[in-house]
C-alpha cells in the first residue's frame, strides 16, 4: 500500500509539471504575435475591467506593481493594449484593449473551453461523494503548499 501511495504522489507531481508546462507555452491566440501566459492573463484582466489602472491591475492579478510596466509595454508594442490618461487626472494611466487585444482574449477563452472540457468531463462523471472527497483533498493540498511557502 505504501508503494501505491508513493506512485500516486509521483503521478500528482507529473500532472502538476505537465499542467504548468502546457500553460507556459506561448500561443498566438488569433493574433500575429506569440503571447506568453503573463501577457494573455494581463489582457484578460484588462478586458474584464476596461479603464483599469496599473495599481488596480496589479492588485487584481496578485502581482507587484513593478512587474507590470514591462508586460504592459510589450502589449502596447504588440498593438493589443492602449493607455490613456484620465480626464482631469493626469496621474492615473488607464488601460484598455485594442481590437486585436479583444481577439486574443476571445481566442484565449476558446482555448480554455477546449482545454478545460476534457477535465470537466471527468469531474462531471464523479458522484457527489467522490466530488466532495476530491475537492477536500485539493483544498487541503493547496493549504499545505500555501503553508510551506510561508515557511520559506
Amino acid at each position: 500500500m505504501m508503494e501505491q501511495r508513493k506512485e500516486m504522489l509521483k503521478s500528482f507531481f507529473r500532472l502538476s509539471r505537465k499542467f504548468l508546462e502546457a500553460m507556459k507555452q506561448p500561443n498566438k491566440f488569433g493574433t500575429d504575435r506569440l503571447l506568453y501566459s503573463s501577457e494573455i492573463h494581463t489582457l484578460e484582466m484588462i478586458g474584464k475591467h476596461p479603464g483599469i489602472t496599473v495599481t488596480e491591475l496589479a492588485d487584481r492579478q496578485g502581482i507587484s506593481k513593478s512587474a507590470l510596466p514591462k508586460i504592459i509595454h510589450k502589449l502596447i508594442q504588440k498593438d493589443l493594449v492602449y493607455r490613456y490618461q484620465e480626464t482631469g487626472n493626469k496621474k492615473n494611466i488607464l488601460l484598455e484593449l485594442t481590437d486585436k487585444g479583444r481577439i486574443a482574449v476571445q481566442h484565449h477563452f476558446k482555448f480554455h473551453e477546449t482545454f478545460d472540457s476534457g477535465i470537466m468531463k471527468k469531474i462531471n462523471s464523479l458522484t457527489p461523494k467522490e466530488y466532495l472527497f476530491l475537492s477536500d483533498i485539493l483544498q487541503d493540498l493547496e493549504q499545505y503548499i500555501d503553508h510551506m511557502e510561508q515557511q520559506e
